[in-house]
C-alpha cells in the first residue's frame, strides 16, 4: 500500500489528478478527480494491472468542484469499518443501490480527507 500511495502522490500532481483511496483489507474504493481523458487512461491502466480484478466504476459524474483538491491521493491505512458498504456496492446489481453506496463512500472519503490533516 505504501508503494501505491507513494507512486500516486508522485505521479498524480503531474497529471492534474486528485482523489482518495480506501482499503478494506480485501477491496479498494477510490475517487479520482481530473480531466476525463486522464481519468479514463488511469482506469484503463488499473484494469490492465494483473493485481486487479473485477474493477467496477460506479460513477463518472462531471465535477462542479473537486472534493479532494488538496490531495494527490488521500490515504490513512486499512479500514474494516467500511468493508460492509464496499461489499454492498460490489455485490448489488441495482444501479440505484450502487449509486447510493458510491455516494456514501465518496462522502466518507471526503470527511476522512478533511480530518486526516494537512495535504500531502
Amino acid at each position: 500500500m505504501a508503494d501505491i500511495v507513494a507512486h500516486a502522490n508522485e505521479r498524480n500532481p503531474w497529471l492534474g489528478v486528485t482523489g482518495a483511496l480506501l482499503f478494506t483489507g480485501s477491496h479498494f474504493a477510490q475517487v479520482l478527480e481530473g480531466e476525463t481523458a486522464v481519468i479514463e487512461e488511469l482506469i484503463a491502466k488499473i484494469r490492465s494491472d494483473a493485481r486487479h480484478d473485477d474493477t467496477l466504476v460506479v460513477n463518472r459524474s462531471p465535477l462542479t468542484a473537486r472534493r479532494f483538491a488538496k490531495w494527490s491521493m488521500a490515504y490513512s491505512g486499512p479500514s474494516q469499518f467500511v468493508s460492509r458498504h464496499v461489499t454492498r456496492l460490489l455485490n448489488n446489481p441495482s444501479p440505484i443501490a450502487q449509486k447510493r453506496a458510491a455516494d456514501w463512500l465518496t462522502e466518507l472519503l471526503d470527511e476522512f480527507s478533511r480530518d486526516f490533516g494537512p495535504a500531502r
